[in-house]
């Protein structure tokens, strides 16, 4: 199965269509109070699908539970962002973290699902519910963001950086204590030959969540209450008063 071929591209359109179709349908006909019970719902689907496509890793390897553990990004967030949207309230920094972490793995695997290219077909168990958990994600941070269940704030930008920091942790650990491969990707690219380490990623994701906040924040803020205006107004002060003083 081809990245970008028919069956790609007929999931990806099908698969926002019936996000945005549910979004709306959650936005006009859930009470806000009752958004919680929707976020549930959706992430404990999540976390079933996160098992059936672990388990079925696991059987496509050793069988064992070292196969059954996540070892990469997306499987880690796969398991993290449900159980914190499970267990976490929304204005909480780890809610933050995996709102963003979850939701940008989500997206990039969606619009280039790498793992396609080793089956036949989309409605192969394992390329299917890779796709679905992936989609899953995407689909809590849009319900969570457009019906203000969760309402992301730059007071918690560092949460993300803490959280991907304990994923290095976690993959280091992997690597060097259960003796994976690959952990996290620190010992190879996410895509072959590329320049796509662990860390130039990381770099990336963080620019990429740094541009969705402000865009958040320009689309629902006054601009004088923008972060961005707030941090030019506080480096033209400095600079103003250390003008004055010479």
């Amino acid at each position: 199965m081809e990245i970008f071929g028919l069956e790609h591209i007929i999931y990806f359109i099908v698969s926002l269509v019936l996000m945005t179709a549910l979004t709306i349908i959650f936005k006009v006909f859930v009470k806000k109070e009752k958004m919680y019970i929707v976020m549930k719902i959706i992430a404990g689907f999540g976390l079933v699908l996160m098992v059936i496509y672990r388990i079925i890793v696991s059987k496509s390897r050793n069988g064992t539970f070292l196969d059954f553990l996540p070892d990469t990004y997306c499987s880690m967030m796969g398991f993290i962002m449900p159980i914190i949207v499970l267990c976490f309230k929304p204005n909480t920094k780890v809610f933050q973290y995996a709102m963003f972490a979850g939701m940008i793995g989500g997206l990039l695997t969606l619009c280039y699902p790498d793992f396609i290219v080793y089956f036949d077909n989309i409605f192969n168990i394992h390329a299917f519910t890779g796709l679905l958990y992936h989609t899953n994600m995407l689909f809590m941070f849009i319900v969570a963001i457009s019906t203000g269940y969760f309402v992301p704030t730059f007071k918690n930008w560092t949460s993300v950086l803490t959280g991907l920091a304990f994923m290095v942790v976690v993959g280091e650990f992997g690597n060097s204590v259960l003796n994976q491969a690959n952990n996290m990707y620190l010992n190879a690219p996410l895509i072959s030959n590329t320049i796509f380490s662990w860390w130039f990623v990381g770099i990336l994701f963080l620019i990429l969540y740094t541009i969705i906040l402000q865009i958040y924040e320009m689309i629902t803020l006054k601009p004088n209450e923008w972060s961005v205006v707030k941090v030019f107004n506080y480096v033209k002060n400095k600079f103003n008063k250390q003008r004055d003083k010479k």
